[in-house]
Order: structure tokens, then C-alpha cells, then sequence
């Protein structure tokens, strides 16, 4: 990393010592007003900003951070997002909708005073589930004397209109919280299992997906666009793939290093971009004892995901990790979002002279 991330360090260590969002553990409300670096030391403050956001500026490896946000009001600092580590590079809101006021102020304050953008999920894998439950009531609850015969069926057309309306009510929300961008999230079908005709309305169907999610990005030329899933099983293009500044290989059940390369390689394809990728682990959920996801062995899978994105391979692209659940790192036993800070001190070491 350049050597501003030695300058950010340094600043940092100031910044610590007065911020209470980077010490608190405490999950209950407190009515104190603490005197942070920005108001006991305004000129310091506006450097180490200025800083940060001459950090992101850098080409580095990225670390995105997919936070569980609330409707309600945040309760403890672990519930803002605006005590996520100022090196994360992008936010996720894994619940887009119905924003708090907290949580929507705090989306503007990291944009505006870090150049840390907020982007939501288009997650067309929860809409297709979502539509299968759907049929799946129609049928369960159908009148045997009903003379509609669509009720439970599903056809290209019936899926290409509702998935339309589904995926336009989603983009709704992203202009109307003014979200820097969207992380569009497919699944789908290996095309090599298909036949002819399976194919052909798996290319109908995918049309019908990501139709006006092209429009939306075609309207929003400033916005940033992520693809997470399975670039090798989409059969049309779509700038959701072609546009996405990042592609993002979810691992979340990974257990070592093996099995992040297995991943990527999986979806390796002629036509998918591979100089974008992006690993996807997850932080430890500490109330499930019983989940493994997030354990590599005796360290963590975002360490893990770091040391393996920290070595170089000529086949694709490494461009940094995205761990899901973020907020989970919030309460490390060691400190306050230590995985995440590792792993951003591993991908981008400061220069040691």
C-alpha cells in the first residue's frame, strides 16, 4: 500500500483514544456526549479524514463489509455502521428497506467525510424462492371447483412478469434511500446440465431478470454495481455482470484456503471477467455455538480469506474480501472489529522502511 496507510496509522492511534464507538461494548443505550477527536481536535481531525479518504483513493485490496442493520434505532455502537473500521471500503445493508433514521444519516456521513459508499442487495436468488412459495400456496390452497387454472403454475411468461414487478420495487429502494449502488445476487443453473430447450427457457427467464436491472444501471451511470453468485451460469447479457466493478464468490461454508480457490475456479468461464474477484467469508456468529461457518481451523475465515488474497495467481484477479455478518466482528473478545482490521492489514501491509 502507499504510504498514506502509514500516515492513517498514526493518525489512527490519535483517533482511538478519543472515539468511544471503537471501545464500547456495552449493547445498552448511554446519554453521555464524549468528547471525540473531531470536536477536542478539529485541525487533527480534518487530516486524519482527509487521510482516510486519500486511502481510498488508493488502488488496494478491498475489504466490503455486509452489515445486518436494524429497522429500529440502534441500541449499542455495535448497531452503527458508522463504527464499521474507517478502511472498509464499501457497506452492504443486508436489510435495504425501512431504514431508521440512524442508520440513513450515517450512509451520508460515511459517503461524504470517509468515501465509503453504501450500496443494498438485489437479491434475485430470494426472489425466485420467493415466487416458488408463492405457487407452492396457490396450489396448497386452491378451491378444486376453481376454473382459474394459473393458480400454482408456473410459465416463462408468468415468471418474466412477476419477477419485472419484483425486481422494479427493489430498485425502488435504492433511489429512494439514495444508495450509492446495488450488489446483484444470481444463482441459476449450470448451463452444462441443460438441454436445447431448458436452455432456451433459461435464457427467457434471465431476460425477464435482469431487464430492468439493466435499464436501472443504463439511468444510473455514476453508480456502483457488485455481482455475487454465479457469473458462469448467466446465459444473456447483462451490465449487472459486464458493469459490476467487483464479482463476489461467496465461501461462506469454506473451512481453509483449499477451498476459496475452489470456489473461484468453479466459476471460471471464458466470458466472465476474472480480474474483479472478490472472496466471500463470513464473521463468526458467537450466539451459535453449533455454526462453523466463519472458522478456519484455529483462526478465523477473514484472516484466512486475507492470507489467501494476499497471494498472487496469474489464472484471475484477487481484489480483496467481503465478509457477510460484519457486525458479528463488533464483539471480538480481543477488540472491537479485530478480524476485520487484520484482514485489511494483511491484504495492504504499510511499507516498513
Amino acid at each position: 500500500m502507499k504510504n498514506i496507510f502509514k500516515y492513517i496509522v498514526i493518525l489512527a492511534a490519535g483517533a482511538l483514544a478519543f472515539q468511544a464507538c471503537d471501545k464500547w461494548t456495552d449493547a445498552e443505550p448511554v446519554e453521555v456526549v464524549y468528547k471525540d477527536l473531531k470536536s477536542k481536535n478539529p485541525q487533527l481531525w480534518a487530516k486524519y479524514m482527509e487521510s482516510i479518504r486519500n486511502y481510498h483513493n488508493t488502488d488496494h485490496q478491498v475489504l466490503i463489509a455486509k452489515f445486518d442493520n436494524k429497522a429500529t434505532t440502534p441500541e449499542g455502537r455495535g448497531e452503527h455502521i458508522n463504527c464499521l473500521p474507517d478502511s472498509v471500503d464499501y457497506v452492504i445493508l443486508n436489510n435495504a428497506d425501512n431504514l431508521n433514521d440512524v442508520i440513513a444519516s450515517e450512509m451520508q456521513e460515511l459517503l461524504t467525510e470517509k468515501y465509503i459508499p453504501t450500496l443494498m442487495n438485489i437479491d434475485l436468488v430470494a426472489m425466485i424462492k420467493e415466487y416458488n412459495t408463492m405457487l407452492a400456496d396457490e396450489a396448497e390452497s386452491k378451491d378444486p371447483e376453481s376454473e382459474d387454472e394459473t393458480l400454482g403454475v408456473d410459465t416463462p411468461e408468468r415468471f418474466v412478469s412477476w419477477i419485472g414487478i419484483r425486481v422494479k420495487t427493489e430498485l425502488e429502494i435504492a433511489d429512494k434511500y439514495n444508495y450509492s449502488g446495488i450488489n446483484v445476487i444470481f444463482g441459476g443453473k449450470n448451463p452444462a446440465s441443460m438441454t436445447d430447450a431448458q436452455k432456451e427457457e433459461a435464457i427467457i427467464r434471465q431476460q425477464g431478470m435482469f431487464s430492468g436491472i439493466n435499464d436501472w444501471i443504463s439511468a444510473h451511470q455514476k453508480a456502483i454495481v457488485f455481482f455475487e453468485g454465479s457469473p458462469r451460469n448467466v446465459l444473456v447479457e447483462t451490465a449487472a455482470l459486464t458493469s459490476s466493478k467487483y464479482i463476489i464468490i461467496a465461501a461462506e461454508s469454506a473451512g481453509n484456503e483449499a477451498s476459496l480457490s475452489y470456489a473461484i475456479n468453479n466459476v471460471l468461464d471464458d466470458f466472465v471477467p476474472s480480474d474483479r474477484f472478490v472472496i466471500g467469508v463470513t464473521a463468526v456468529d458467537i450466539t451459535d455455538p453449533t455454526n462453523t461457518n466463519g472458522i478456519f481451523g484455529s483462526k478465523s475465515a477473514i484472516v484466512g480469506a486475507a492470507e489467501w488474497n494476499a497471494q498472487p495467481t496469474a489464472k484471475y484477479g484477487k481484489k480483496g474480501v467481503c465478509v457477510n455478518h460484519a457486525q458479528f466482528d463488533y464483539y471480538d473478545i480481543t477488540n472491537v472489529y479485530s478480524q476485520i482490521n487484520k484482514a485489511i492489514s494483511i491484504m495492504n501491509p504499510s511499507p516498513v522502511k
